[in-house]
């Protein structure tokens, strides 16, 4: 059997053997933590991010809405006879260019001719006849103050002398009216324009104001008529009510290219379309060139700002998150300010920020993703050269 004083002695090893162990356990612990401080304390801090940069600036950015629209004359007629008979002459090719007073076609005058010349007759007889009565009556007048005929008479020879005056103005009427049939039997072009197909060929028998003859078309100047939103009205309104020329730019294709072409708003519809919630507008173009055809569809482009002058950068400065539209901006110690702005407008690249940010500040325009608010930067390239202009139209 062991002792007490065995087991004693025992018991005491045991608590000497774990205070040994728990003393290196501790020892092993605080070696390793301080390795990891000192390793901590090694490791470099992170450097400066490198960003480009711009500069806001204070300028107009255009407000351009695009949408299309169709070419129109200035003015289109058919042209039709106003007498009828045998078409005796086409003075006109087809599609060619006519100026007003050109002969388009010519019509067989000779009956009119015919009776121009019986109205000329009639109308020297009757003046001789009124004339003659003229000249009784005047008798008769002095005869019936010497009582040598009666009142009766006397006012029945002026009665029949008015009538034959009233004969003689008929008789000029009807030689205006037979001298106009004349007249008309040559057709010539209203306006300077463009001619369509022949719709009558020499031979034909046209009746008045029924066969359409060609069609005349004016293309310098032409319409380009379009639609806007009802919205944009007050905006449209307030431009043209002031006076101001508001810009309105077509875009043609030629020779496979794109020309653009400048004309100006003249005319606002007195209605907005309730089915489609649009008004019409028309701009007027000079079209010297031609480039602008009747029927032609074209993307239109019109200049809705008025000249105010914005804090202007570049687009490509601006993101998207959490604060909606923002921006970073590099302050004096070379740390970056998160904003948000808000933009007004966008167009050729710049954009016209309404609020957040004023002229001559340097904004990030890229590396904007490895940023945090208060972060360091570097700027490893020097301000982009970008246009300060915004580009409002490709002219």
């Amino acid at each position: 059997m062991i002792s007490k004083r065995t087991a004693s002695t025992i018991a005491a090893l045991r608590m000497y053997c774990f205070c040994i162990c728990l003393a290196a356990a501790a020892v092993v612990f605080a070696s390793g933590c301080g390795k990891k401080g000192n390793a901590d304390k090694k490791k470099p801090q992170q450097g400066p991010v490198p960003v480009a940069v711009t500069k806001s600036v204070s300028q107009n950015i255009p407000w351009i809405f695009d949408t299309y629209g169709t070419v129109e004359s200035f003015s289109s007629v058919n042209v039709t006879s106003l007498v009828g008979g045998k078409v005796i002459k086409i003075g006109f090719a087809p599609g060619q260019n006519v100026k007003k007073g050109d002969i388009l076609a010519r019509i067989d005058s000779r009956q009119y001719e015919a009776n121009l010349k019986q109205i000329e007759a009639n109308m020297e007889r009757d003046t001789v006849l009124s004339e003659d009565a003229v000249r009784q009556a005047r008798v008769k007048e002095e005869l019936h103050r010497k009582n040598a005929v009666s009142e009766d008479e006397m006012f029945k020879t002026k009665a029949i002398s008015e009538s034959l005056k009233r004969a003689v103005k008929i008789d000029e009427a009807n030689m205006d009216k037979a001298k106009l049939d004349v007249e008309y039997c040559t057709i010539q072009t209203p306006f300077d324009g463009r001619v369509g197909d022949i719709l009558i060929h020499e031979g034909s028998i046209i009746r008045p104001n029924d066969d359409i003859i060609a069609s005349v078309a004016m293309i310098t100047p032409v319409y380009v008529t379009f639609s806007l939103p009802e919205r944009l009205l007050p905006v449209v309104k307030k431009l043209f009510a002031a006076g101001r020329k508001v810009e309105v730019v077509a875009k043609v294709e030629s020779d496979k290219k794109d020309i653009f072409c400048k004309g100006e708003l003249c005319f606002i519809d007195n209605a907005v379309n309730q089915n489609s919630g649009t008004v019409k507008i028309k701009a007027l173009f000079q079209n010297a060139d031609e480039l602008l055809w009747p029927g032609q569809f074209v993307e239109v482009m019109i200049e809705l700002s008025a000249g105010e002058m914005f804090t202007a950068v570049s687009s490509d400065a601006i993101q998207n998150g959490q604060l909606g539209q923002q921006i970073f901006v590099v302050k004096d110690d070379s740390t970056v300010e998160l904003r948000k702005v808000e933009v007004e407008r966008s167009s050729g690249g710049m954009s016209a920020i309404s609020k957040g940010l004023q002229p001559g500040e340097t904004v990030v325009l890229t590396g904007q993703f490895r940023l945090v608010p208060g972060a360091k930067v570097s700027i490893v390239s020097p301000e982009p050269d970008r246009k300060t202009e915004a580009a409002p139209v490709k002219k």
